[in-house]
């Protein structure tokens, strides 16, 4: 109930402030991609206003909406300070056509959508029916050329016109005054549109009355509870989330008079989530959960339709050739993209006080000959006809007053029967926490916890009563590698090096130095290719400079 209530006070306190202004702005690598290609792209948390108490949330929302205004690809991202650098990757079953990627929070949500930054993409998918786009030779004199300077001054110094295949190039960036993100794209020339005058959002309007609270600290995972049989409310009723998997979390939330929770929780990628009551009995799971979906429902007028002449239609033919050769070749080559944001998550009762390894001991036949002769502290009992665990202090024969919580794989488990029916070749470890474990204000007990070698409950019979799906949770942020040609034996690998994006960076404002220099390899494509620099400011405001360069 704590939880509920603090999240309504903080949203109903941020109307008064800035928050309806806050703006997350995208910048991808480029305007044209291949069906089965990397999308990346960097996300930059702005604010419109000056007052000091406006706050940023923590999370962003990603999607790729096609022309029937469906999501084809929706993904959340971590921000660390108001930044985060990803990448997506298109599926090869996409048509080709127009999409609209665009970028929100969970506060935006409360405001239209004409607020939420977005940019057109184009897509050609030549594995699909109907793959190539429409041909209008009417702006045939004109689809074929990029833009190369929009109306901000010159930001790239000391590039040259034309490099070797696998030859350096390095340029200096010239930073304009208020700039707290740059981001350098180096790609095809045929993979970029002619730019367009960068459209200021109007003010945004208020949807609701009652507004979403923003994410300051993590997700929200958020909904209501509600008995099955009457569809009544399950108030005050307090509620635990957990993962399945190796590294096991614990929140809390207590449903308020309208059967509402909410819970914060910080994970990455796909995994089984777990919501249930706390004081599990059997008269309490004839439950049913729905989950409050942070992802926007509102969506823009219709997209144009996708043409291009027939010559820009031949040069994005050979970039198709080169995703496909690098497709082949890109498993022989070091990768060119390196996670770099995922967290340390530890267990939440961090380190356990004993935890056995079954692999090192002989092959038990059954968990209750394990409990039995290789996990200390830990008795199994048998009270009102059903088997409990009980973890005592080394200390004491006799296990004191007090509970023991039993976990599989992060997940609580009350019914241990289902535990004992287990196949012991699943079990990797067993840890033991024998001492009273305190979770902020809750007082778990003594903590028994099941880990198995996959991390998936192995062929525990689960209570199909129990709430369990995917959980989709933060895409992973990544680092963009260029190869290095300058040791001699890699720059004579016979491995083909047909990129279409040659380099892809974010230089951050604290981090800026106008002696930094620009540093990445060309590959054997002999093209043109357009050299981008995205400056972004404090006010949302962006510069782009593009510069081609010729690889021959």
């Amino acid at each position: 109930m704590k939880k509920i209530v603090l999240l309504i006070l903080i949203a109903t306190c941020l109307t008064k402030l800035a928050m309806g202004q806050e703006r997350i702005l995208l910048t991808s690598d480029r305007d044209v991609y291949i069906g089965g290609e990397e999308l990346w792209l960097n996300l930059t948390s702005t604010t419109l206003s000056e007052d000091s108490h406006t706050i940023s949330s923590k999370v962003a929302y990603l999607e790729l909406i096609n022309s029937n205004n469906e999501p084809v690809i929706q993904e959340k991202v971590l921000l660390h300070n108001g930044r985060a650098a990803t990448k997506i990757l298109l599926p090869d079953t996409i048509s080709t056509g127009n999409y609209l990627l665009r970028t929100y929070t969970r506060w935006m949500t409360n405001f239209d959508a004409s607020y939420f930054d977005t940019k057109l993409v184009s897509v050609i998918n030549p594995f699909v029916k109907n793959s190539l786009p429409n041909i209008n030779e009417a702006n045939k004199n004109n689809d074929d050329k990029v833009d190369l300077m929009s109306e901000s001054s010159e930001l790239i110094t000391g590039l040259k016109t034309t490099y070797a295949n696998r030859q350096k190039v390095s340029f200096q960036i010239e930073y304009e005054k208020d700039v707290v993100s740059t981001v350098v794209s180096v790609a095809k020339a045929c993979l970029y549109n002619n730019l367009e005058k960068q459209k200021q959002p109007a003010q945004s309007q208020q949807l609701n009355e009652q507004l979403l609270a923003p994410e300051l600290k993590g997700e929200i995972i958020s909904g209501t509870i509600s008995n099955i049989d009457d569809g009544h409310a399950i108030v005050d009723e307090k509620l635990t989330l957990s993962f399945v998997g190796n590294n096991p979390i614990l929140e809390f939330a207590t449903t308020d008079e309208q059967g509402r929770f909410a819970f914060e929780a910080n994970r990455y990628g796909k995994q089984e989530m777990v919501i249930q009551p706390y004081l599990i009995d059997t008269a309490k799971l004839n439950y049913k959960i729905t989950l409050l979906d942070n992802f926007s429902n509102q969506f823009s007028d219709e997209m144009p339709l996708l043409y291009m002449d027939s010559l820009r239609v031949n040069a994005i033919n050979k970039a198709i050739v080169n995703m496909q050769v690098s497709a082949v070749y890109d498993r022989h080559l070091p990768d060119l993209a390196m996670m770099d944001s995922i967290e340390s998550q530890h267990a939440f009762y961090h380190y356990p006080e004993k935890s056995v390894l079954i692999d090192k001991y002989i092959e038990l036949p059954t968990v209750e000959e394990i409990i039995k002769e290789i996990v200390p502290s830990v008795v199994l009992r048998k009270s009102k006809g059903k088997y409990e665990f009980r973890v005592y202090e080394d200390d004491s024969y006799y296990p004191r007053d007090g509970k023991t919580m039993v976990f599989m794989d992060g997940v609580p488990i009350a019914d241990i029967d289902r535990i004992l029916k287990m196949s012991p070749e699943y079990l990797s470890k067993i840890d033991v926490l024998n001492l009273n474990y305190y979770l902020l204000n809750e007082n778990l007990g003594r903590l028994l916890l099941f880990f198995t070698k996959d991390g998936d409950m192995g062929n525990m019979e689960f209570d199909t009563r129990i709430f369990r799906q995917v959980h989709n949770g933060y895409q992973n942020s990544y680092c963009f590698i260029s190869p290095d040609y300058s040791i001699e034996k890699v720059k004579n690998s016979p491995l083909a090096d047909y990129r279409n994006l040659l380099f892809f960076k974010t230089f951050e404002s604290q981090l800026m130095n106008e002696n930094d220099v620009v540093e990445f390899y060309t590959g054997d494509d002999s093209s043109d290719y357009i050299v981008e620099v995205t400056q972004i400011k404090a006010d949302g405001d962006r510069l782009i400079s593009r510069t081609k360069m010729r690889v021959e």
